[in-house]
């Protein structure tokens, strides 16, 4: 095993034995049945329903642990869910807990949050050691509904960037397991300004957005055995984000995401991580970096995204503020990948358009110093999709109308990338003419901003027949 590898699994491992420690150490334990008196008759699909919110509410802020056990009905929810420092919710596999329909705010998150969108969270009054482990989890949506519209933090969506059906942040300590989300019409959870995490276990059925959406100044995060449908990315590492999608800023550090399975019928098939330059409201600067990522065990995700990229701006105009972010030490193994279309079906890529037109299986828009590449296999058409590479590194640019979707005025560098076991259409790949593609923009927008190119210092090839 490669020694940055065996440091990264050894913290990991240091991490997850400090969750589970201080989550064993709980022992107040309560049913919520013992607080049924506080439920309330409502209706829902024109039916009478139970709603559990206040006896949640009132369990959690009482006693330690609190177990949900199965039951012929939902435990319907109509507002969010608080929780305290050192507490672990424990429900059975096939209970359900569901939102009422109509309900647009987070169903769980964690009392102590904060906002860090305008200026760095301090630190200051984090919440600690919180579990939730077993349960389905339920909004009562067919299809995504859009920011603003379901998961907001509160009625007045006074953290602009939170969309989603559990959220957590300011926090140490946290765990997620042997959950089932489902018709979540924002991300499934979205979490950052976090040390210490587990996501382990989890699969998502029909839901629309992102599954597990993971912010900046971050560290020690395990994600492990991750499956189903989303409309989104399935995992996203979002050290920058957009503001409408983070309230949570910088460095990511020490991820390990394995075994994660795409369903065949989730719409679009990627993986996003995602560094960048984010700027507070002071003009202070913070550097959203991707350092020490371990990406293992992946089936059904064709793209690999790995770019700063602002919202889509007019051409002639200031695109948002921001920048191309950076990264190390950053591997991907076991990864199988069947690039039978771009997943941006914009005309460039579908028409293979010379100069625009490339897409790859790793997409990297980012100063990377160290990227590892071991045991993939993928699936290239050059036939049809003489532009499609194993991996392509720099700008990218998609006009629509007046409109910019990319940033094609971002150049990058990669310094290094190792390959190991590198088989394309079934075969080991002793030419990597074929498989890497630096990209270059001169002025194509005729707009004086849109000259850039991705290079690539050194790339190491081993092959293993």
């Amino acid at each position: 095993m490669h020694f940055l590898k065996k440091k990264i699994y050894d913290k990991l491992n240091r991490a997850r034995e400090e969750i589970e420690t201080k989550s064993s150490e709980l022992n107040d334990f309560v049913s919520v049945l013992e607080y049924r008196h506080l439920v309330r008759k409502g209706i829902e699909d024109n039916k009478e329903a139970e709603i559990w919110s206040d006896a949640f509410c009132a369990a959690l802020q009482e006693h330690e642990i609190v177990y949900i056990p199965e039951s012929d009905k939902p435990y319907y929810i109509d507002k969010s869910i608080i929780i305290p420092s050192n507490r672990r919710i424990e429900a059975d596999k096939n209970t359900v807990v569901r939102q009422m329909s109509g309900v647009r705010v987070l169903m769980l998150r964690n009392e102590n949050t904060m906002d860090g969108t305008k200026k760095p969270i301090n630190g200051m009054n984090k919440d600690i050691n919180i579990s939730v482990s077993g349960g389905r989890w339920e909004e009562s949506h067919c299809h995504r509904a859009g920011y603003g519209q379901s998961g907001m933090y509160d009625e007045e969506r006074s953290y602009f960037g939170v969309s989603a059906c559990m959220f957590f942040n300011n926090m140490k300590n946290l765990s997620l397991k042997n959950m089932t989300f489902a018709h979540t019409a924002g991300f499934a959870v979205q979490t950052g300004d976090i040390k210490n995490a587990v996501f382990e276990n989890i699969e998502f059925e029909e839901c629309y957005a992102d599954g597990l959406h993971i912010n900046g100044n971050t560290e020690n995060i395990t994600v492990r055995n991750i499956k189903g449908e989303v409309g989104d990315d399935l995992v996203a590492l979002n050290m920058y984000d957009w503001q409408n999608s983070s309230v949570d800023f910088g460095a990511m550090r020490t991820v390990l995401c394995e075994n994660l399975e795409l369903s065949s019928s989730s719409g679009y098939k990627a993986l996003r991580i995602e560094p960048g330059m984010y700027f507070f409201e002071d003009g202070s600067a913070v550097d959203c970096s991707a350092n020490d990522i371990i990406i293992k065990g992946v089936r059904g995700i064709n793209t690999f995204k790995m770019y700063f990229q602002t919202p889509q701006y007019r051409i002639g105009e200031q695109p948002e503020k921001g920048g191309v972010g950076s990264g190390d030490n950053i591997f991907f193994e076991d990864i199988e990948i069947d690039l039978n279309a771009p997943i941006d079906r914009f005309s460039e890529y579908l028409n293979s358009d010379p100069v625009k037109g490339s897409f790859a299986g790793f997409e990297i828009g980012a100063n990377i110093e160290n990227i590892y590449f071991e045991n993939i296999n993928i699936k290239l058409y050059k036939e049809k999709y003489p532009m499609s590479f194993l991996i392509c590194a720099g700008p990218k640019s998609v006009r629509l109308g007046d409109m910019e979707v990319f940033d094609p005025y971002l150049s990058s560098t990669v310094g290094k990338i190792e390959m190991k076991n590198i088989r394309v259409n079934g075969a080991a790949k002793l030419n990597l003419t074929e498989l890497v593609h630096e990209i270059k923009f001169c002025d194509i927008n005729s707009d004086g901003k849109s000259t850039a190119e991705g290079k690539i210092n050194m790339i190491i090839h081993a092959v293993t027949l």
